[in-house]
Parts: structure tokens; sequence; C-alpha cells
């Protein structure tokens, strides 16, 4: 009993350091979340003027600011990734460490998996392997499996806004496919938005 109690206590703790790590990323889901609803308007609004210069415009922006937040997030965290847990004690330091990759250090790291996806999905569109109609399902898809990955560790929310976002995928890819575009692109923004909401709060 006292040996589950312990196991309980060390993975509440674990999600504390996760939670208190994912911090320092909340700036970039609401970053892509705005661009992302941003992306979907200018979709729509494209039925009646020519407005992609505006989504070029859009995604540049939310590079930049993406770049400026990692380079803050690098300089925060410091080359050996300790400025993170210099304000608790020392076992909460050792549990930064090893839940930020022990040797790796860099909670940078954290976001590595999701960039690849990220720039995966870019090159495939980009040499034609994706069909335009079809790389909103792609994009969707990464997304909600993304949310239950994180939900495993943070929180039963972040499961669930992946679970719906992964039905939703299936229902506009089945009967809605013309509309994927804007709604998947527009709930996935809005998905984005929610989860760095939820990381926020849990994180206080």
């Amino acid at each position: 009993m006292q040996s589950a109690q312990t196991k309980q206590e060390h993975l509440a703790n674990k999600r504390k350091d996760w939670l208190h790590n994912a911090q320092g990323f909340v700036a970039l889901l609401f970053i892509w979340g705005a661009e992302w609803v941003f992306s979907a308007a200018v979709d729509f609004a494209i039925y009646w003027r020519d407005f992609d210069w505006l989504k070029q415009a859009a995604f540049v922006t939310a590079v930049v600011a993406s770049l400026v937040q990692i380079w803050g997030m690098r300089k925060q965290f410091g080359a050996g990734g300790t400025g993170a847990g210099t304000d608790r004690d020392t076992d909460g330091g050792k549990r930064l460490q090893d839940s930020t990759g022990g040797g790796w250090g860099h909670p940078i790291f954290l976001v590595l998996p999701g960039a690849m996806l990220i720039a995966a999905v870019a090159v495939l569109e980009a040499i034609g392997a994706v069909n335009p109609l079809f790389a909103p399902l792609l994009r969707a898809f990464l997304l909600a499996i993304g949310f239950v990955q994180v939900g495993l560790l943070l929180g039963r929310a972040l499961l669930y806004l992946g679970l719906w976002l992964f039905a939703l995928t299936i229902v506009m890819g089945i009967w809605y496919l013309g509309y994927s575009g804007i709604i998947l692109e527009g709930m996935g923004g809005l998905s984005l938005l929610m989860s760095g909401y939820m990381l926020r709060v849990w994180g206080r």
C-alpha cells in the first residue's frame, strides 16, 4: 500500500515538473492557435476577395514570434537547463532534470518531436506528396494525436480535447471534405488556444 502511495506521489511530482516546464511553451500554443484561427477566417473571406497575402503574412509573423519566444526561453533556462529549477528544492530540481531528459538538460528538447512532425507535414505538402484537399486532415490528425499524448501525461482534459478533434476530423473527412480546410483549421486553432489556457491555469 505504501509503495502504491509512493508511486502516486512520484507521478504527481513528475506532473508538476512537466507542467512547470510547459509554461515556457504556452506562448507558442497561443501564437499558433491565433495563426490557425486567423488563417481559417481568411480562407472563409477568400470566397469574396483575395486575401491570400494575409495568410502568408500571418504565417511569417507566427514563425518570427515563435523564434523570438524560443530564443527567450533559451536565455531563461541557460545552456545547462538549470534556470527553471533554481527556486526549487534539491529533490525537485533532480526531478526536473529527469523529466527534461537527463543528459540533454534543455527544456527546448520537449518541443522537438512536435517540430519534427510540423516539418514533416510541411515537406510532404511542398513536394506534392499530400493532396491539398487532404492536407488539413493530416494536420488535424497529427494535432489530435499530440493532444492525446500530452493529455496522458498532463491531464485528461487535453486527452478529451484530442479525442474530440480526432472524431471531428473523421466526420469532416468522410462527409464534409470540401469544408475541412476552414473548419479543421479553425477548430484546431481554437484547440491550441484552449490547451494553452489549460496549461497556464494548471501551472499556477
